[in-house]
């Protein structure tokens, strides 16, 4: 009850608030705004509102409270603010806007297909997702995406996710647009169940679009008609995904058979991400449910701008003209303009001029009655503009990709419509409030390296213009030539308008915003929206045309065009019906309750990378979840990789306890899909078992045993040497015991091991078992120092000579690591040495790989040969690699990769064999 409480009152804030700068086509408009504006508005208030208390052990109580209080404040302002505002008076505030009369139509119309959306809408989203005995069950075709978007949900609903990590991803901020699933979770929190949290604000804010475009398409072609089709397209996307799936099947009955036992979307012909699973259809809108709230926003934004645009303003005269009659409004404003002084105030914008010459058609024209307006001062012509810059500012937590499509349409209508100055306040605006967002979002340390922005082609492989065209042929099929056909039709006004639609597909093509394509496909998916309503004008035009007069032929094309744009969607309706489900578990399990009662709703856990299980949805946090999600966000998932990987498999308790603790884990829960996991070569359950103490046994999930990491060392663990690292557990890293990249190997007469660590500029030294004895040099070029260590050798006194590779030196060194001498090379000098080899005499060969040669010295670094040249022939080398000396024949084998052959020599460097 609380949370529908909360629901009715984000709707009344946004009716409040949008009465006050916007004008409404109908009341149908009116309802679509304020429950758009109203959920974003309250999302964003009650969000900040618990970031405020965050401190507090229930953030969302104090946000919850502070929400009802502010709302309660503000909608009841106009009653009591004359008594604080001096001389306030008690009239209503409206937009100061002017009312567009309503084309001819029915209203009940418009209400029967609102309630058609309202029916169809709600199927879909309980289809897809639903929850039934203390389970969610989601839909096979959706149980990837809804990962994420229920951890969110529930991190806020039970748990504790302020300041706001990934729930798949802990240990970093935020960065997947995530304000929608916290407001679902918000609604969770106030007492309405999961699947019926998300679905009330997925019906909601859809068929809110639905009316929002509705809207626009009336607005825009001044036909009801328009509006009404353009919405009902939105369900039909018009790919011809349709014609391979049905020339696959045999014969017309088998189609049906076919169609009614569909189980998946249908793929298109293209190998792109999303494109085999049916990305073009209403999967995305219950896959992604913030998708459509944020294009509503758009919608709406489009609506007050196109209504200002069909203003006509006063003439300036010298001698006012008598009053004319104005179109009759209710309460109607006092004073409007829509002009400024420095711009042309005496044109007006013809929005509905018919270009064609057929006369004997019914067709739009420009209303008969036209709102003029008198000049304004242009600080009273800003605040509709203002708050549409708020609203697009909001954006990007909500849905990013909205936000940046909103930003190139609106650019090229800055372009090529009037009110520039307006329009300029309304970037200005929206860009202050998303640019905190925006950087936010797409900057930080855990963030991966991001890939150019401009990047031609980026939706197709092989981007020539010919492949991109064939791309949004086959992607948009039939609907390109009923465009074309209402382009003809339309207005210059509505050109524009289309003109700035059509930059969203060169956003699209032309720019890379992240590492995953499917973010570009959703600017393809706003624009095919605004699109759909192009579409239905021309099939609106078509039904109207005369010809010889008659309309038959008309109405039969517009029928066929129809009938060829919807097949594809009508066949994707089957799989929401059809498709599988899949169970999670979200409460009346002993699990989740032992995590609730045990754990703090902060705590985060190592686990096994799974898509959802009850940690989640018990609203704590993973290490590492699904890759996937934290990859496509754009986390530097190769880095967590190696670090959860060193996690489950080091067997050092010293250093597994650094590393839980540095990454802020709390518990580990360890089960049969970690044991027998294929990225975990080598399980290390049994130094958890030793050193760290169990607090819970879930058998029933997959043998899972739960570990505590303590706040302090356990005793087991302090009784031992810190950094017990050994040659075979310490993976890559810079610590003891740990190597990058090392290249070069050897055993001294103790059976102690050298390893060159190449990258970290060192070599190292473990006893005959493996344990980690020390480190000789550091990185550097100074003396003694090392910059590349490649090859390495052990003579017969213990004396270490080290290949320096990028210092083009070699050095001697003593057993204990200290230099010895430097050897620079005969004339022209070592040029990348790589590898070294001891004969039976102490004698010292080395490769000089940049110079395509073998050196030999005695011990006290003496040159006593040098042979091999750069060639094919023998005794010559093509970037020799490696040396080696059989101690009982002085027999030298040298390694000659490119001339693909090992040639052999003796101990002066005459050629033997090959």
């Amino acid at each position: 009850m609380v949370a529908l409480i909360y629901f009715g009152l984000a709707i009344c804030i946004g009716d409040f608030l949008c009465r006050r700068f916007y004008t409404f086509a109908s009341v149908a408009h009116r309802c679509a705004a304020a429950i758009l504006v109203g959920l974003l508005v309250s999302s964003w208030f009650t969000y900040l509102a618990g970031l405020a208390f965050a401190w507090t052990a229930r953030p969302l109580v104090w946000a919850n409270l502070l929400f009802f209080l502010a709302a309660l404040a503000l909608l009841t302002w106009p009653k009591w603010k004359h008594r604080i505002v001096k001389g306030a008076t008690r009239t209503a505030h409206r937009s100061k806007t002017p009312e567009i009369p309503r084309p001819n139509g029915s209203g009940i119309a418009d209400w029967l297909v609102i309630a058609g959306y309202v029916l169809l809408v709600s199927w879909m989203m309980f289809a897809s997702f639903n929850s039934t005995g203390g389970k969610l069950k989601i839909s096979n075709p959706e149980y990837s995406d809804f990962g994420p978007n229920t951890a969110l949900m529930q991190s806020f609903a039970v748990g504790h996710n302020f300041p706001t990590e990934y729930p798949h991803f802990s240990g970093d901020r935020i960065r997947y647009h995530f304000l929608f699933y916290f407001q679902a979770g918000n609604l969770e929190f106030l007492g309405l169940d999961p699947a019926w949290s998300l679905n009330l604000l997925s019906i909601a804010t859809l068929v809110a679009m639905l009316i929002a475009l509705m809207t626009l398409g009336e607005v825009l072609f001044n036909s009801r008609a328009v509006g009404r089709l353009g919405s009902f397209l939105f369900f039909f996307f018009g790919s011809l995904s349709y014609v391979p799936y049905l020339q696959r099947q045999g014969s017309v009955r088998a189609a049906i058979q076919a169609i009614k036992r569909q189980g998946e979307f249908l793929p298109s012909i293209f190998p792109y991400r999303g494109e085999t699973w049916g990305t073009w259809s209403q999967v995305t809108y219950l896959n992604q449910r913030h998708f459509a709230s944020a294009i509503g926003i758009l919608l709406l934004v489009l609506i007050f701008l196109v209504i200002r645009y069909r203003m006509r303003p006063a003439k300036r005269t010298k001698t006012p003209p008598p009053p004319e009659p104005v179109a009759a409004q209710p309460n109607p404003p006092s004073e409007i303009a829509v002009e400024t002084a420095s711009e042309d105030a005496t044109r007006p914008e013809n929005v509905l001029e018919p270009t064609s010459n057929i006369t004997t058609a019914s067709v739009a024209a420009e209303p008969k009655e036209e709102v003029v307006v008198p000049l304004e001062r242009l600080r009273d012509t800003l605040p509709g503009f203002i708050f549409s810059g708020v609203l697009l500012g909001l954006l990007p937590m909500w849905n990013s990709a909205v936000f940046i499509g909103a930003a190139a349409v609106l650019a090229v209508l800055f372009i090529l419509f009037r009110l520039r100055l307006q329009m300029l306040a309304l970037a200005i605006t929206a860009g202050v409030i998303a640019l905190p967002q925006m950087l936010y979002l797409s900057t930080g340390s855990g963030r991966t390296s991001m890939p150019r922005l401009l990047h031609w082609g980026y939706m197709v492989e092989q981007p020539t213009a010919a492949n991109v065209l064939k791309y949004l042929g086959f992607t948009f099929g039939f609907k390109w030539l009923l465009i074309a056909l209402a382009l003809i039709f339309a207005s210059w006004f509505q050109r524009r308008l289309f003109l700035a639609a059509l930059s969203l597909l060169g956003v699209a093509f032309c720019f890379q915003f992240t590492i995953e394509v499917f973010a570009n496909q959703k600017f393809l998916h706003i624009w095919v929206i605004i699109a759909n309503l192009f579409v239905a004008f021309a099939l609106w035009r078509l039904w109207r045309f005369s010809l010889g007069g008659t309309t038959l032929p008309g109405k039969f094309v517009a029928t066929v065009l129809l009938l060829l744009v919807i097949p594809g969607g009508i066949i994707d309706f089957f799989p929401i019906h059809n498709t599988g489900w899949s169970e999670v578990q979200y409460r009346n399990d002993p699990l989740i309750d032992w995590l609730k009662k045990n754990t703090s709703p902060r705590d985060i856990f190592l686990t096994d990378r799974f898509v959802n299980h009850p940690i989640l949805m018990a609203g704590r946090r993973v290490f590492y979840g699904w890759p996937y999600y934290g990859w496509s966000a754009g986390y530097n998932a190769s880095n967590r990789d190696r670090v959860y990987t060193e996690l489950f498999e080091s067997k050092d308790p010293w250093k597994v306890y650094h590393l839980l603790k540095e990454n802020g884990i709390s518990y580990v829960a360890y089960d049969n899909a970690v044991r027998q996991a294929q990225f975990i070569r080598r399980p290390n359950q049994e130094l958890y078992a030793t050193y760290f103490p169990k607090v819970h046994e879930a058998t029933n999930y997959n043998g899972m045993v739960i570990y505590k990491v303590p706040d302090t060392p356990p005793p087991k663990l302090s009784s031992l040497p810190e950094s017990v690292s050994n040659i075979f557990e310490g993976g890559r890293g810079t610590g003891k015991g740990e190597f990058d990249s090392p290249t070069g190997i050897a055993v001294d007469g103790n059976g102690n091991v050298l390893v060159a660590d190449t990258n970290n500029g060192r070599i190292e030294k473990f006893s005959p078992t493996g344990a980690f004895l020390s480190i000789i040099g550091t990185k550097g070029s100074g003396q003694g120092q090392l910059g590349a260590p490649n090859g390495i050798a052990v003579d017969r006194t213990g004396n270490i000579y080290v290949a320096d590779a990028s210092n083009h030196r070699v050095q001697k060194l003593s057993a204990d690591g200290k230099l010895i001498a430097e050897w620079k090379g005969p004339e022209p000098g070592f040029y990348g040495p790589r590898r070294i080899a001891i004969g039976p005499d102490n004698t010292i060969y080395v490769v000089d790989q940049g110079h395509t040669r073998i050196v030999k010295f005695n011990p006290d670094g003496k040159v006593l040969t040098v042979w091999g040249t750069k060639g094919n022939g023998d005794a010559q080398f093509d970037d020799p690699t490696s040396v080696a000396v059989d101690p009982t024949t002085d027999k030298v084998y040298v390694a000659d990769p490119r001339n693909t052959r090992v040639q052999v020599f003796d101990a002066n460097g005459k050629f033997l064999t090959k």
